[in-house]
């Protein structure tokens, strides 16, 4: 019981450490895009054309009887594309945000009310939850911009550097801080030296939360050809009679299916490396570096996949990128190299130290 108690609690402690704003940020900019991206070029005014025979709804679009109008999906669908842009550049995002996912959810139920369910854009909307009400746009937002982050050097007025008072201001640790002459405390260079985003809980359990939906979608996928297949999803010609089908049904033979369908040993292989990236997708989430790893794998599995079978998934592929990359920590690397700044250290996956009173907030 207790050691049941003890995992809980740093369970607890890994879900709400303190965050960085612009990880979560990053998050807010990529999938919105992602999800603007895949409403401006879905086909919904087209589906809600089909006859009403056609119509299979699923979940709450049982309560109508045939597809909605062509009308009304072509105003939600401007809605949803419009607010989705402008979640992305970080406007009103509390408003934005919200309002692209609810009117994004109908849209999409659409194309899985046709007699068979498409989990094309499912990842996307589930990483788009804890979001909604997330602190979203405090970085990397006009907003932001506009107000002065905490800890950063203020412009002086021009000609007013009054020099340091003697002993007020301790000295620096030996090549880390270069001591300024005498009476003259310049500024440094804009962008050399740029200070740390303060940390705080309120986004760091957001980004965790992200990571978890995307590690346990993998884990749960290959759970599920266990639990239904068991070892004969690899052992047996499954993969390649799938394989064998879709290319029968594409209008020319595929070389790419063809490919792996007539090796049975590629076929076997692929299917066993499958089964271990997504079983061994949750193993980011303890060793983040581990994301070099299995983050190529599963953009190139979707690739594969696209090849092969002409099934287009590049929403999961892209909504992987954007949430399993540390966006703040390469931007930082980026800026310390076009500095010319030492090189520092970086927690993984945007993990900081609680240091300050706003970190435990």
């Amino acid at each position: 019981m207790r050691r049941a108690e003890t995992l809980l609690a740093r369970l607890e402690g890994w879900v709400f450490a303190p965050g960085d704003p612009r990880r979560l940020a990053a998050l807010r900019i990529g999938l919105s895009a992602i999800l603007a991206v895949r409403l401006a070029t879905g086909p919904y005014v087209e589906l809600a054309g089909q006859p009403a025979a056609l119509f299979r709804p699923i979940s709450f679009l049982r309560l109508l009887d045939a597809m909605p109008p062509p009308g009304l999906v072509a105003v939600v669908q401007v809605l949803a594309v419009a607010a989705a842009v402008l979640a992305a550049a970080g406007v009103a995002a509390r408003v934005t945000l919200p309002l692209a996912w609810a009117a994004a959810v109908p849209l999409i139920a659409m194309t899985s009310s046709l007699g068979k369910t498409a989990h094309n854009d499912v990842l996307l909307l589930l990483c788009l939850v804890p979001l909604l009400p997330a602190p979203t746009a405090e970085a990397w937002s006009p907003a932001a911009r506009r107000r002065p982050a905490p800890g950063r050097w203020p412009a002086p007025a021009p000609g007013r550097w009054p020099a340091p008072a003697p002993g007020r201001w301790p000295a620096p640790a030996p090549g880390r801080w270069p001591a300024p002459a005498p009476g003259r405390w310049p500024a440094p260079a804009p962008g050399r030296w740029p200070a740390p985003a303060p940390t705080s809980r309120r986004y760091g359990w957001p980004v965790r939360t992200v990571l978890v939906v995307v590690a346990g979608a993998y884990f749960f996928s290959g759970l599920a050809k266990l639990l239904h297949a068991g070892p004969a999803w690899v052992a047996s010609g499954n993969l390649r009679w799938a394989l064998y089908a879709s290319s029968d049904a594409q209008p020319h033979p595929n070389p790419a299916a063809l490919l792996v369908a007539d090796r049975p040993w590629l076929a076997h292989l692929l299917a066993a490396a499958t089964l271990l990236v997504e079983l061994g997708f949750p193993l980011v989430l303890w060793r983040p570096r581990l994301a070099w790893l299995f983050v190529p794998a599963a953009v190139a599995f979707h690739a594969g996949i696209w090849m092969a079978m002409r099934l287009d998934y590049w929403p999961m592929a892209a909504t992987v990128l954007v949430v399993m990359v540390d966006w703040p920590a390469l931007a930082d690397r980026l800026a310390r190299r076009g500095a010319g700044g030492p090189a520092v250290a970086g927690a993984p996956s945007g993990e900081r130290p609680a240091s300050s009173a706003a970190d435990r907030r």
